[in-house]
């Protein structure tokens, strides 16, 4: 029994190697799909607030901030950052957008790096896991 749990575990790795290597690409290709779209000002006009509680009671609370933008010839529009942080947003400061040009409907707050340092945790980490999935399997069991 323990012999055969022994030759799965390498797997286990394999697969947990995979699932975080392939999350974090995932995300890093998504976060950075503004590379090649056109830039557009936007400025800070509120945020938005969630309150949770945890299990033992504590209480978190995040704010996303609410940014508004404008095309040339058209009414204003709202954006709502993804990343919601402890910290205030500051209202009236200036943050750069980008859209995709071929969908409008399509606008971003640009800031690759943001959140970059996390994203290669990750990926880091998914790629010793499969390393070591794969020496494992490579060695075999003793």
């Amino acid at each position: 029994m323990e012999d055969g749990f022994a030759r799965f575990i390498p797997w286990m790795f394999l697969g947990f190697g995979t699932l975080l290597t392939g999350g974090s690409l995932s995300v890093i290709r998504s976060e950075t799909r503004g590379r090649h779209w056109r830039d557009l000002d936007g400025r800070i006009t509120g945020y938005r607030t969630r309150t949770s509680r945890d299990y033992e009671g504590m209480v978190s609370t995040l704010h996303s901030a609410e940014i508004e933008y404008r095309f040339p010839g058209m009414p204003p529009a709202l954006l709502v950052d993804d990343v919601a942080t402890s910290a205030l947003p500051e209202i009236g400061k200036a943050v750069r957008l980008r859209y995709n040009p071929d969908d409008h409907g399509q606008v971003m707050l640009w800031a690759p790096r943001r959140l970059g340092l996390f994203y290669t945790i990750f990926l880091a980490m998914g790629l010793i896991f499969i390393a070591a999935g794969g020496v494992a399997l490579y060695i075999g069991p003793s």
